[in-house]
């Protein structure tokens, strides 16, 4: 249990954040019901890496907690075009 307590809050903020567009994007582009548990992993790993490259590049304009929202967000639009393109 004390597990839990050694990650850092940002990273279940990202993991919520990236799960609510992921969903979201399966809502309003999703052609099957069960492709947005397809679409999870793809939009997850792009908000990791969108927000990895933004602190890399010091491009941290909405920052959360050391966490950059506007990259993440990119990065995980970018992982959910190519899991809607590899799905289609």
């Amino acid at each position: 249990m004390d597990v839990l307590f050694v990650i850092p809050p940002s990273v279940y903020l990202g993991l919520l954040l990236a799960t609510f567009i992921c969903f979201t994007f399966h809502a309003v582009m999703g052609r099957r019901e069960n492709s947005g548990f397809f679409y999870w992993p793809f939009g997850v790993a792009g908000f990791a890496g969108g927000a990895l490259a933004a602190g890399a590049i010091g491009a941290t304009y909405m920052a959360i907690g050391g966490l950059p929202i506007l990259g993440g967000f990119v990065g995980c639009l970018v992982g959910l075009l190519v899991a809607h393109l590899v799905l289609t």
